[in-house]
Protein backbone atom coordinates (compact mmCIF):
# COMPACT_ATOMS: atom_id res chain seq x y z
CA UNK A 1 0.00 0.00 0.00
CA UNK A 2 1.13 3.23 -0.65
CA UNK A 3 2.98 5.07 2.15
CA UNK A 4 1.32 8.80 2.48
CA UNK A 5 3.04 12.21 2.00
CA UNK A 6 5.18 13.33 4.54
CA UNK A 7 5.32 16.81 5.99
CA UNK A 8 9.02 17.64 6.83
CA UNK A 9 9.37 20.22 8.96
CA UNK A 10 13.02 22.45 9.56
CA UNK A 11 12.50 25.01 11.48
CA UNK A 12 13.67 25.31 15.29
CA UNK A 13 12.21 22.32 17.63
CA UNK A 14 9.21 25.17 19.50
CA UNK A 15 8.52 26.45 15.84
CA UNK A 16 7.80 23.07 14.23
CA UNK A 17 6.05 21.67 16.69
CA UNK A 18 3.71 24.48 16.68
CA UNK A 19 3.04 24.37 12.80
CA UNK A 20 2.94 21.09 13.03
CA UNK A 21 -0.40 20.92 15.33
CA UNK A 22 -1.70 23.79 13.09
CA UNK A 23 -1.00 21.53 10.06
CA UNK A 24 -2.97 18.85 11.83
CA UNK A 25 -5.98 20.40 12.85
CA UNK A 26 -6.20 22.57 9.91
CA UNK A 27 -6.38 18.89 8.20
CA UNK A 28 -3.00 17.52 7.03
CA UNK A 29 -3.52 13.69 6.97
CA UNK A 30 -0.20 12.78 6.44
CA UNK A 31 3.08 11.43 8.51
CA UNK A 32 4.84 14.60 10.34
CA UNK A 33 8.58 14.63 11.19
CA UNK A 34 10.68 17.22 12.58
CA UNK A 35 14.13 17.72 11.31
CA UNK A 36 15.19 20.94 12.30
CA UNK A 37 17.80 22.77 10.27
CA UNK A 38 18.15 25.44 12.89
CA UNK A 39 18.69 26.05 16.57
CA UNK A 40 17.73 29.17 18.31
CA UNK A 41 20.60 30.50 20.97
CA UNK A 42 19.58 33.43 22.59
CA UNK A 43 22.89 36.07 23.18
CA UNK A 44 23.15 38.50 26.81
CA UNK A 45 21.50 41.30 25.68
CA UNK A 46 23.46 44.61 27.00
CA UNK A 47 20.77 47.04 28.39
CA UNK A 48 22.88 49.85 27.98
CA UNK A 49 22.11 49.45 23.92
CA UNK A 50 18.79 50.67 24.80
CA UNK A 51 19.55 53.48 26.80
CA UNK A 52 17.16 56.53 25.01
CA UNK A 53 15.48 54.11 22.31
CA UNK A 54 11.32 54.80 22.63
CA UNK A 55 10.35 52.47 20.06
CA UNK A 56 11.89 48.83 19.86
CA UNK A 57 11.20 47.08 16.80
CA UNK A 58 10.63 42.64 17.38
CA UNK A 59 10.56 40.58 13.63
CA UNK A 60 10.69 37.13 16.15
CA UNK A 61 9.76 36.27 19.35
CA UNK A 62 12.87 35.10 19.95
CA UNK A 63 13.68 39.09 20.34
CA UNK A 64 11.41 39.08 23.15
CA UNK A 65 12.29 36.53 24.95
CA UNK A 66 16.40 37.43 24.69
CA UNK A 67 14.93 40.74 26.27
CA UNK A 68 12.80 39.45 28.95
CA UNK A 69 16.11 38.06 30.07
CA UNK A 70 17.88 40.85 30.04
CA UNK A 71 15.23 43.32 31.72
CA UNK A 72 11.98 44.18 33.78
CA UNK A 73 11.60 47.07 31.94
CA UNK A 74 8.97 47.53 29.83
CA UNK A 75 8.19 50.93 28.85
CA UNK A 76 8.98 51.12 25.23
CA UNK A 77 6.70 51.05 22.26
CA UNK A 78 6.79 48.09 20.14
CA UNK A 79 6.36 47.27 16.31
CA UNK A 80 5.91 43.90 16.23
CA UNK A 81 6.25 42.31 12.46
CA UNK A 82 3.13 40.00 12.92
CA UNK A 83 0.74 38.47 15.10
CA UNK A 84 2.86 35.73 16.97
CA UNK A 85 5.42 38.31 17.89
CA UNK A 86 3.20 40.43 19.10
CA UNK A 87 1.63 38.17 21.27
CA UNK A 88 4.68 37.20 22.35
CA UNK A 89 5.72 40.97 23.38
CA UNK A 90 1.83 41.70 25.19
CA UNK A 91 2.42 38.34 27.22
CA UNK A 92 6.10 39.66 28.30
CA UNK A 93 4.14 42.64 29.39
CA UNK A 94 4.37 45.56 26.98
CA UNK A 95 1.31 47.90 27.16
CA UNK A 96 2.11 49.67 23.61
CA UNK A 97 2.27 47.07 21.03
CA UNK A 98 1.78 47.75 16.80
CA UNK A 99 1.39 44.39 14.67
CA UNK A 100 2.39 44.51 11.24
CA UNK A 101 1.80 42.21 8.62
CA UNK A 102 3.82 39.43 9.25
CA UNK A 103 7.12 39.51 7.30
CA UNK A 104 9.66 42.53 6.69
CA UNK A 105 8.15 44.12 3.58
CA UNK A 106 4.87 45.07 5.58
CA UNK A 107 6.52 46.42 8.83
CA UNK A 108 9.04 48.49 6.74
CA UNK A 109 5.63 50.09 5.45
CA UNK A 110 3.82 50.32 8.16
CA UNK A 111 7.11 52.17 9.95
CA UNK A 112 7.49 54.45 7.15
CA UNK A 113 3.70 55.63 6.80
CA UNK A 114 3.60 55.95 10.77
CA UNK A 115 6.85 56.70 11.76
CA UNK A 116 8.11 55.92 14.82
CA UNK A 117 9.10 57.21 18.46
CA UNK A 118 12.94 57.65 18.11
CA UNK A 119 15.51 56.27 18.58
CA UNK A 120 14.18 53.21 17.60
CA UNK A 121 16.32 49.70 18.29
CA UNK A 122 15.45 46.67 15.92
CA UNK A 123 15.94 43.73 18.44
CA UNK A 124 16.92 40.53 15.67
CA UNK A 125 18.97 37.65 15.02
CA UNK A 126 22.11 37.12 13.72
CA UNK A 127 20.96 36.47 10.52
CA UNK A 128 17.94 38.45 8.75
CA UNK A 129 16.35 38.76 5.19
CA UNK A 130 15.77 42.16 5.56
CA UNK A 131 18.21 45.20 7.61
CA UNK A 132 15.26 47.11 9.19
CA UNK A 133 17.06 49.71 10.76
CA UNK A 134 19.58 50.55 7.99
CA UNK A 135 16.32 51.23 6.07
CA UNK A 136 15.18 53.24 8.07
CA UNK A 137 18.47 55.37 8.65
CA UNK A 138 18.18 55.67 4.97
CA UNK A 139 15.05 57.72 5.49
CA UNK A 140 16.48 59.99 8.28
CA UNK A 141 15.03 57.86 11.35
CA UNK A 142 17.34 57.60 13.84
CA UNK A 143 17.79 53.64 14.50
CA UNK A 144 20.05 51.21 15.34
CA UNK A 145 20.23 47.20 15.43
CA UNK A 146 21.19 45.03 18.51
CA UNK A 147 21.52 41.02 17.82
CA UNK A 148 20.32 39.14 20.69
CA UNK A 149 19.67 35.71 19.44
CA UNK A 150 22.04 32.92 17.19
CA UNK A 151 20.47 30.82 14.30
CA UNK A 152 23.14 28.28 14.62
CA UNK A 153 22.64 25.80 10.99
CA UNK A 154 22.61 21.89 12.37
CA UNK A 155 22.92 19.13 9.57
CA UNK A 156 19.98 17.21 8.98
CA UNK A 157 19.20 14.16 11.12
CA UNK A 158 19.95 10.50 9.73
CA UNK A 159 16.46 9.97 10.75
CA UNK A 160 15.26 12.89 7.94
CA UNK A 161 17.77 11.83 5.40
CA UNK A 162 16.41 8.14 5.68
CA UNK A 163 12.72 9.11 4.91
CA UNK A 164 14.29 11.50 1.79
CA UNK A 165 15.65 8.11 0.86
CA UNK A 166 12.40 5.73 0.89
CA UNK A 167 10.69 7.25 -1.86
CA UNK A 168 6.77 8.36 -2.19
CA UNK A 169 6.04 12.23 -1.66
CA UNK A 170 7.75 14.56 1.06
CA UNK A 171 6.27 17.92 1.47
CA UNK A 172 8.84 20.54 3.02
CA UNK A 173 7.54 23.91 4.04
CA UNK A 174 10.06 26.88 4.28
CA UNK A 175 9.59 29.91 6.76
CA UNK A 176 12.82 32.17 5.21
CA UNK A 177 15.47 32.43 2.80
CA UNK A 178 18.28 31.43 4.96
CA UNK A 179 16.33 27.92 6.04
CA UNK A 180 15.66 27.55 2.28
CA UNK A 181 19.25 27.96 1.53
CA UNK A 182 20.22 25.37 4.49
CA UNK A 183 17.28 22.89 3.05
CA UNK A 184 18.83 23.07 -0.59
CA UNK A 185 22.28 22.77 0.43
CA UNK A 186 21.37 19.38 2.78
CA UNK A 187 19.43 17.91 -0.22
CA UNK A 188 21.76 18.39 -2.86
CA UNK A 189 24.26 16.78 -0.50
CA UNK A 190 22.24 13.47 -0.42
CA UNK A 191 21.15 13.55 -4.08
CA UNK A 192 19.82 11.85 -6.21
CA UNK A 193 17.01 10.23 -4.27
CA UNK A 194 13.66 9.08 -5.44
CA UNK A 195 11.53 10.72 -3.20
CA UNK A 196 9.06 13.60 -5.43
CA UNK A 197 9.78 16.59 -3.10
CA UNK A 198 6.96 19.46 -2.71
CA UNK A 199 8.09 22.57 -1.56
CA UNK A 200 5.77 24.98 0.50
CA UNK A 201 6.96 28.44 0.67
CA UNK A 202 6.08 31.14 2.71
CA UNK A 203 6.99 33.88 0.37
CA UNK A 204 8.79 34.07 -2.87
CA UNK A 205 12.28 35.12 -1.31
CA UNK A 206 11.77 31.76 0.52
CA UNK A 207 10.89 29.75 -2.54
CA UNK A 208 14.00 31.51 -4.86
CA UNK A 209 16.11 30.47 -1.75
CA UNK A 210 15.44 27.01 -2.28
CA UNK A 211 16.92 25.67 -5.12
CA UNK A 212 16.05 22.12 -4.84
CA UNK A 213 16.06 20.14 -7.70
CA UNK A 214 14.22 18.79 -9.39
CA UNK A 215 11.25 19.50 -7.43
CA UNK A 216 7.60 17.86 -7.84
CA UNK A 217 5.86 21.24 -7.26
CA UNK A 218 6.29 24.32 -5.67
CA UNK A 219 3.52 26.52 -3.87
CA UNK A 220 3.94 30.02 -2.13
CA UNK A 221 1.56 31.16 0.63
CA UNK A 222 -1.06 33.79 -0.08
CA UNK A 223 0.16 35.63 2.55
CA UNK A 224 3.66 35.54 4.73
CA UNK A 225 1.75 33.47 7.93
CA UNK A 226 0.96 29.85 9.43
CA UNK A 227 -2.40 30.07 8.23
CA UNK A 228 -1.87 31.12 4.80
CA UNK A 229 1.28 27.82 4.64
CA UNK A 230 -1.69 25.60 6.38
CA UNK A 231 -4.04 26.71 3.41
CA UNK A 232 -1.12 26.26 0.82
CA UNK A 233 -0.81 22.67 2.54
CA UNK A 234 -4.48 21.91 1.99
CA UNK A 235 -4.40 22.27 -1.84
CA UNK A 236 -1.18 20.30 -2.27
CA UNK A 237 -2.53 17.54 -0.03
CA UNK A 238 -5.70 17.57 -2.19
CA UNK A 239 -3.72 17.14 -5.27
CA UNK A 240 -1.68 14.68 -3.78
CA UNK A 241 -4.70 12.40 -2.48
CA UNK A 242 -7.69 13.91 -4.15
CA UNK A 243 -9.90 10.93 -2.54
CA UNK A 244 -8.28 11.32 0.73
CA UNK A 245 -5.49 8.22 -0.17
CA UNK A 246 -2.23 8.14 -1.07
CA UNK A 247 -1.37 8.04 -4.89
Amino acid sequence: MPQRPCLMLTRPETESARFAEQAQAAGWRGSVMSAPLLEIVLLPLDVAALTGARTLVFTSQHAVSALSLATDARDWVVWAVGPRTAQAARAAGFAIVHQSGGDANALLDDLTHSPPLAPVVHLRGRHAASDIAAALRAQGQDASAVVCYEQVAQPLSAQAMARLRQGGHVVLPVFSPRSGRLLADAIAAIAPLPTRLHLVAISTAAANAATISPLASCHVAARPDARSMCDALATMQQTLEPLGKPR
